[in-house]
């Protein structure tokens, strides 16, 4: 590819449900923490151009050694995130080159990301302006009304759950983060901006090994993956 792409890590979480006093991002799988299993992921994609890490300021040292440590070349810079995640995001995309042609959000705490993914979303954002990767539920999904009530139940063959990495040309890119700042205050993940724009997002293949680290039970089953995979 002769595409630019800029690949813009949300790191700033705080990861209260895993319940450890630490950001889950610094918990080790296999004696490395996962935020470091995700960069090296990215660093190896062909795809990627460059990376910028959204932080948490009382971390961004940490996250620094770590990036040398693994020697995450493609490290741009760490940016001190905000106190929403699109603020985070806001924050690390005034750092992305000016060749970007396109932006790429990935969850610091996916690091069973693989190249496949990258490279399909990438592809896809390119041909038509979003993409984002998703897996089929595995459940049976269910409306509940405010009483606690199932009120309906969802077509889950119309239901996809959305992972990380999302991709949206830069022109986009810019037109989301203009957004109110109400709109990004609520925002949950990027593919919600592009909705609000107009945008249509092409939903690219991921995997159900692409969890994002937010329980105890989550990290119990990266260690398998690890192991087996």
């Amino acid at each position: 590819m002769n595409e630019f792409v800029s690949c813009i890590v949300a790191a700033g979480g705080s990861g209260t449900r895993m319940g450890a006093g630490i950001n889950k991002l610094f918990l080790e799988i296999d004696e490395v923490p996962v935020i470091a299993h995700t960069l090296s992921a990215l660093e190896t994609s062909e795809d990627i151009s460059e990376i910028v890490i959204a932080a948490r300021e009382d971390e961004i040292m940490y996250i620094s050694e770590l990036v040398s440590v693994f020697g995450i070349t493609k490290a741009k810079t760490i940016v001190k995130g905000g106190a929403t995640r699109a603020e985070s995001v806001l924050a690390a995309s005034k750092e992305v080159s000016d060749d970007c042609d396109l932006v790429m959000i990935h969850d610091g705490a996916r690091p069973f990301v693989t190249e496949s993914i990258i490279s399909e979303t990438v592809k896809n954002a390119l041909k038509f302006g979003a993409a984002a990767c998703g897996v089929k539920p595995k459940c049976t999904l269910k409306s509940v009304d405010e009483n606690g009530f199932v009120s309906d139940t969802i077509d889950r063959e119309k239901t996809v759950e959305i992972q990380t990495p999302q991709v949206f040309k830069k022109e986009l890119f810019d037109k989301m983060y203009a957004l109110d700042s109400e709109i990004l205050k609520t925002a949950t993940d990027d593919c919600v901006l592009a909705e609000k724009c107009g945008a249509e997002i092409f939903v690219t293949e991921g995997s159900y090994k692409n969890i994002k680290i937010t329980t105890p039970e989550d990290l119990e089953i990266a260690e398998i993956f690890l192991r087996r995979y």
